[in-house]
């Protein structure tokens, strides 16, 4: 089933400029992603470590905690690899509403182990 983006799902205000640049940290960012499990409440999303996506994560971060309070927020780095995990978790209710916003790019979610 593919879900349709709607950035206002997750977005706790309807402000069109908020909206637009969450839309645009999403996508910057999240076209980079290697790989997304399921979580009990959320979504674990793996990345290849980089100077770059270091800075786009924290940013991604700031401003989705700014914006949706309801959301929290783990960075895992690897111990001796070149990868970085953001599990991105909430209310079960929302569950859907991540999955929506953070599916757009058609990544395939792996069930929970």
């Amino acid at each position: 089933m593919l879900l349709q983006y709607d950035p206002e799902l997750v977005a706790s205000t309807h402000d069109p400029a908020i909206l637009f640049h969450r839309h645009m940290r999403v996508s910057g960012l999240f076209k980079y992603v290697a790989g997304m499990q399921e979580l009990e409440n959320g979504y674990a999303f793996k990345f290849r470590r980089s100077e770059l996506l270091i800075r786009r994560i924290a940013d991604y971060i700031v401003f989705e905690s700014q914006h949706a309070p309801h959301l929290t927020f783990v960075l895992i780095a690897e111990p001796d690899s070149r990868v970085l995990w953001i599990q991105v978790r909430g209310p079960e209710s929302e569950k859907e509403y991540l999955r929506t916003l953070y599916t757009t790019l058609q990544l395939h979610v792996l069930p929970l182990a």
